[in-house]
Formats: C-alpha cells, sequence, structure tokens
C-alpha cells in the first residue's frame, strides 16, 4: 500500500515555510498540485484536503510534503490527500473552491516551472499499485461511499451532541419533558433523522455527476410514511400487472437502497442525455429518470438492498456478541491502518446502517475506533517523554492532545509512523482497549467523534456502559504508552 511522503522532520532540511493565510495556503497547495487545471474536484473531511486530479504526474509531492502547514501527502483512488489538520482544512477548502471557481489566476503564477512529480520511482511504483486491478476498484468504491458520508459527519456530530444535552436535561431534571426547550430540541433531532436519506440522496447525485435535487427525490420516495401505509409495516405483496409479486417495506434511515437507488437513477439520466434531442431534454430528461429509476427503487433495489443491508449489520451484531474479544481486538488494532489509507470513512456507512437498523439502534464500532484513536495519543505521550529531540517534543505534545479529542493524524504521520516503533505501541494499545470495550458491550448512539468528545454519546446509554468506556480509555493508553516505552523511541533520520 503506498505511504505517500510524510512530512519530514530531520536535521538538515530546508527551512519550511512560513504560514500565511488561508488563501495564499490554497493558492500554493493548487500550484504544487498541477495548477487549477489540473483540479477538477475538491472536497474535504475532518483533516484532509482531497483533490481529484486529471494529470496526477503534475504533483509536487516533496514540495508539498516540505510545507510547514502540511502534515503528510498521499495518492488514493487518483484522488490526492493532503493532511492540514482540523484548524484549517474548511478554511483552506473554501478558498480552494473560490479559486477554482475564478480560474485559478493567482495560480498560474505560481505553478512549477518543471516537471516535478512522478520522477521519484518508489512514487510512481506506489501510484501504480493504486491503478491497478482488484485494488482499484476496492479503493474507489469505498472512496464514493467516503465522499458521499464525510459531508453527513457534522449533522451527526451536532444530533449525536443534542441527544446527549437532552439526555442531561431529562436526567438532571433542567427541563421538563414538556417544556418548549425539551420540545424544541427533540424535534430538531428528530428531524434531522428523518432527513437522513434525502440528504443522501442528494449527495450521491452529486458525487455521481446527477442532479441532486433528483437525487433527493429519490430520497423523499425511500421514505415516504405513505409507503408503509399503502404496503404494510412488515411489508406485503404488491403486485404488477400479473407479472411479479415483491414484498414492499419503507427504508425509513436506510443508508445503501437510497445511494444504490440513486446511482441507478443517476446512470439513467446520463443515458437519457446522451439520447434525448435538447430541444425537449429539460423536460423529458426529468420525468423519465424520476419514473423509472423510481419505479425500479421501489420494486427491485429497495427489497434486495434491504435485506443485504439487514443481514450485514446482523453479521456484525452476531460477531460482536459472540467473538466480542478477538472483534474488538483485531479491529482496535489495525484501525489505525485503516485510517493511514483514507478508507475509514466509507466505514461510516456501515456505522449508520447499525444506527438506523430498528433491531440494533446503536454503533458498537465506534467504541473500538476510539480505542486505537486514545492509543496513537498515548503513544505519542511515550515519544514526548522519551525523546531528547527538541524538535520532536514540540510537534508530539501538542499533536498527541488533539488526538485525546479524535484528531489523529497529526500524531500518526508527524510522529508514530514516521518513528515506527510508537505505530506498533499505539496498534497494541488500540488492540487491548478494543478488545475491552468489545467485551462489555460499549456502544454509541452515534458517530464522527472519538476520545473524550465521544462521552457525549457513551453517557446516556447507562453508568455503566460509560465506566466501562473509560475503563477501556485508560486501558489503551496505558498499554500504547508502556509499550512504546519498551520498545524505544528511534533517532528521527537523518
Amino acid at each position: 500500500m503506498p505511504q505517500g511522503n510524510i512530512r519530514p522532520e530531520q536535521d538538515g532540511q530546508p527551512a519550511k515555510e512560513i504560514r500565511g493565510s488561508a488563501r495564499e495556503l490554497a493558492v500554493r497547495l493548487i500550484g504544487l498540485s498541477g495548477g487549477a487545471d489540473n483540479v477538477s474536484e475538491a472536497v474535504h473531511c475532518t483533516t484532509r484536503l482531497r483533490l481529484r486530479l486529471r494529470d496526477s504526474s503534475r504533483v509536487d509531492e516533496a514540495g508539498l510534503s516540505g510545507m510547514q502547514e502540511v502534515h503528510g501527502v498521499f495518492f488514493r483512488a487518483e484522488q490526492l490527500q493532503i493532511i492540514l489538520g482540523s484548524a484549517s482544512v474548511f478554511k483552506v477548502h473554501r478558498q480552494v473552491v473560490r479559486i477554482l471557481q475564478d480560474g485559478g489566476p493567482e495560480v498560474q503564477k505560481q505553478r512549477p516551472s518543471m516537471p516535478v512529480a512522478g520522477t521519484d520511482g518508489s512514487s510512481s511504483k506506489a501510484k501504480g499499485l493504486v491503478n491497478q486491478g482488484v485494488l482499484r476498484k476496492f479503493i474507489d468504491a469505498v472512496s464514493f461511499f467516503s465522499d458521499i458520508v464525510v459531508p453527513m459527519i457534522p449533522l451527526f456530530v451536532g444530533v449525536g451532541l443534542l441527544l446527549c444535552l437532552l439526555s442531561m436535561m431529562e436526567a438532571f431534571g433542567w427541563a421538563p419533558p414538556g417544556s418548549v426547550w425539551f420540545r424544541t430540541l427533540s424535534l430538531l433531532t428528530a428531524s434531522a433523522f428523518q432527513i437522513l436519506a434525502v440528504m443522501f440522496g442528494y449527495h450521491t447525485a452529486k458525487r455521481f455527476g446527477g442532479t441532486p435535487p433528483l437525487g433527493a427525490a429519490i430520497g423523499i420516495l425511500m421514505t415516504r410514511p405513505d409507503l408503509l401505509r399503502v404496503t404494510g409495516f412488515g411489508g406485503v405483496p404488491l403486485s404488477s400487472a400479473d407479472l411479479m409479486v415483491t414484498p414492499q417495506s419503507g427504508y425509513q434511515g436506510a443508508v445503501i437502497p437510497t445511494i444504490l437507488a440513486v446511482l441507478l437513477m443517476t446512470l439513467i439520466e446520463k443515458g437519457l442525455r446522451r439520447i434525448i434531442p435538447s430541444s425537449v431534454a429539460v423536460m423529458l430528461i426529468p420525468f423519465l429518470s424520476l419514473a423509472v429509476g423510481g419505479s425500479i427503487a421501489i420494486l427491485v433495489i429497495g427489497p434486495l438492498t434491504s435485506e443485504l443491508s439487514s443481514s450485514l449489520s446482523s453479521l456484525l451484531e452476531a460477531v460482536f456478541t459472540y467473538g466480542s474479544t478477538v472483534f474488538g481486538l483485531l479491529l482496535g488494532g489495525i484501525y489505525s491502518s485503516i485510517v493511514m489509507s483514507g478508507l475509514h470513512h466509507g466505514i461510516q456507512a456501515v456505522e449508520i446502517g447499525l444506527i438506523t437498523n430498528p433491531d440494533i439502534g446503536v454503533n458498537f464500532l465506534l467504541p473500538i475506533w476510539s480505542m486505537a484513536n486514545i492509543a496513537q495519543g498515548a503513544a505519542g505521550l511515550a515519544v514526548y517523554a522519551r525523546t531528547r529531540d527538541k524538535a520532536l517534543k514540540k510537534i508530539a505534545l501538542p499533536a498527541s492532545i488533539t488526538a485525546f479529542f479524535g484528531i489523529t493524524e497529526p500524531v500518526t504521520f508527524g510522529v508514530n509512523l514516521k518513528l515506527g516503533r510508537p505505530f506498533l505501541g499505539a496498534a497494541a494499545g488500540g488492540a487491548a482497549g478494543g478488545a475491552y470495550v468489545a467485551f462489555h458491550q460499549v456502544v454509541a448512539d452515534s458517530f464522527g467523534l472519538t476520545g473524550i468528545p465521544m462521552i457525549a454519546f457513551i453517557v446516556e446509554l447507562g453508568p455503566m456502559n460509560l465506566i466501562h468506556y473509560m475503563i477501556g480509555f485508560l486501558l489503551a493508553a496505558v498499554t500504547a504508552f508502556m509499550t512504546t516505552w519498551i520498545l524505544g523511541v528511534d533517532k528521527p533520520p537523518s
């Protein structure tokens, strides 16, 4: 798997570039990425700027990695991922979008005058691995789900914190359940889950090049209460011209059925654009896309994917219930490696499926992920405590603290992975903590936050849930710290 370029913190390296405004940083990033005309799309997650490029050979990876503001540079599924950290990624992304919309006149002045990317043998070889066969298809698929899920993360974080606030208001008697404030907050949280499929439909159509409002319409279709009233709550046969009998049900909260239904509708829409004359396209394309795509969504995609999603969630639940310790041990140990690949956001579609499944209703994966992130922070603290390198100490302490609040890229890429042994120590801590919280069935009611902020998703599910989470927290941290201390801290390469 390609490792990309980790930001060097080495003796003898040229001085890092001085920090500037978000606009100046965006200009430099685009310029080193091959210019505005080389960037076809710019999105972001909580820490990474993700640029979809037309020609990856025009990227100056060394120049990007040498910037003080950049913690790491990676290629994943023909997408350039630049790790900036949560403090600046939102502002920089906004400026990148504005520059691309303006045509990038500032960037043209700063573009490299010579080809700088793709000349390194290891770099081109790494990109070649991603661009081949099954691996590429798998990463493309996960990236696709990631691009849809990432814009939804703020919604889930906000709703999770609102649920925590409601729970505390009720538990401590801050407001009676019938009060205006309590009812208003309850309405906000309920509304967010009701529009879940609509938002996924919109973003799926947008991501795949369709018409977003049509995608939202399919999302509404999949969650219409009429579907339940007409077809029956548990699903009843629906006959059509005596040719088919399909069990129907509603898909409120379902993610996969909506995404696949909108994906099909978008493919139909694109096909219609190629064959329908422009004079009648504005009328016929939306009509036929909705009629054909919506019908197939209800009659075929919905029932099939709903069963598949339910089976997957049930399988995960069974594994979690009967093999919880091994389950948590393995996932807690390897989660940081999944984060390295940038594929962790794709897993959130599974987490949403768990939360919205009426037979499960909780997220038992998030506590395990949290243990892995906590372990990264603790391993970074061990590096800070043991190393004598002042420059490394300066990086390790703040990066470790941010990991305890759920942002792990700075300590993972800037400290632990670069040194090697601390990353192994963090894996041991994640495995220990993951095994503990899985064994004690620790669960959350949302996704998107880990570490200390995740307590908001834990506390309302019972005191023992919180107690075991905190014990797992300490176990992961202590194990990672002690393992890293015992393994030792290698001197940064010179």
